[in-house]
């Protein structure tokens, strides 16, 4: 799991953005893994 991006604040991080940050890493990994399998590249 990734954590807070570079380019976001360092700061507290409510419960909710927690979930979300979670979600976009699984959201992320999905991606890449599609990415991978068919061998795509971002156009």
């Amino acid at each position: 799991m990734t954590g807070i991006k570079n380019t976001m604040k360092n700061k507290l991080i409510s419960l909710i953005d927690k979930v979300l940050l979670k979600k976009r890493v699984l959201i992320e990994s999905v991606f890449n893994q599609l990415k991978n399998s068919f061998q795509m590249e971002h156009s």
